[in-house]
């Protein structure tokens, strides 16, 4: 492969949209973690009580 063959398939890629993609899966983690968090929060909130 030459630096040519390389710079057309590196040139083709669109990075903006593989990087909103990693962030959307990244945000949906965070979401995931923060309500899994809350909702043992609460839960021991309400046993405690």
């Amino acid at each position: 492969m030459t630096t040519a063959d390389v710079a057309t398939i590196s040139g083709s890629v669109d990075y903006a949209t593989i990087i909103v993609g990693i962030a959307a899966i990244a945000a949906a983690a965070a979401i995931v973690y923060v309500a899994v968090k809350g909702g043992k929060m609460l839960l021991g909130m309400v046993k405690g009580a």
